[in-house]
């Protein structure tokens, strides 16, 4: 179990290191108003959370939402909750669906593997 929160701590700070390369890189205040976001941020966190669910194939979709949960904390941490903070936990749950549906292809993939 302990190894679960390292993992979990590890995703996080994955999804929120991605946003701050892409808001550093694109000169946006928020990753996601950037292109890049979704033409290489996304790919990079689905990638990520399908590794995490590999290695650690139970309960796959909290690899899918961990980067999320990650990338959330530190728009909380840099800029404050706003007036359009709903909306933006909204956002960032129907991001989290493919890589969530992701997350469980690899951890399919890993338990057929195991046997």
């Amino acid at each position: 179990m302990k190894k679960d929160y390292w993992l979990l701590a590890a995703s996080a700070l994955g999804g929120a290191a991605v946003w701050i390369v892409v808001s550093g890189v694109s000169g946006r205040t928020e990753a996601w108003d950037a292109g890049l976001y979704f033409s290489l941020g996304m790919p990079v966190v689905c990638l990520m959370s399908m590794a995490f669910a590999y290695f650690e194939p139970s309960r796959p979709w909290r690899w899918g939402v961990a980067p999320f949960a990650g990338q959330f904390a530190w728009l909380l941490i840099s800029q404050g909750p706003g007036n359009l903070l709903p909306l933006g936990i909204a956002v960032f749950a129907v991001l989290s669906i493919p890589a969530i549906l992701l997350a469980r292809v690899a951890a399919s993939v890993a338990a057929r593997k195991e046997g």
